[in-house]
């Protein structure tokens, strides 16, 4: 699985190494490739009025991200990565 950072997330990319892993699961909610690959995932991300104390928050039955409106790249790595480490998904062990 090869992820390419864009613009938006280049901050976040640089600032966390193991980011483009993470971020799959925080947004599905699962540590598996779709059936169909990882072209077939769909993630919609979109903006709430939240203030920038706010973490992002994930949807996973819906691959929807809610993402405050932060001012600057780097509030937005700070809590993205604040999000993503602090997320415990679901297990079946």
């Amino acid at each position: 699985f090869a992820f390419r950072c864009s613009p938006w997330w280049e901050v976040t990319c640089l600032n966390c190494p193991t980011f483009p892993l993470l971020l799959p699961v925080f947004l599905t909610g699962s540590d598996r490739i779709p059936i169909y690959g990882m072209s077939s995932l769909r993630i919609i991300i979109q903006s709430t009025t939240n203030g920038e104390q706010y973490l992002p928050v994930a949807h996973t039955c819906y691959n929807l991200l809610d993402l405050p409106k932060y001012s600057s790249k780097e509030i937005l790595s700070a809590r993205l990565v604040q999000a993503i480490d602090h997320y415990e998904g679901f297990s079946l062990a």
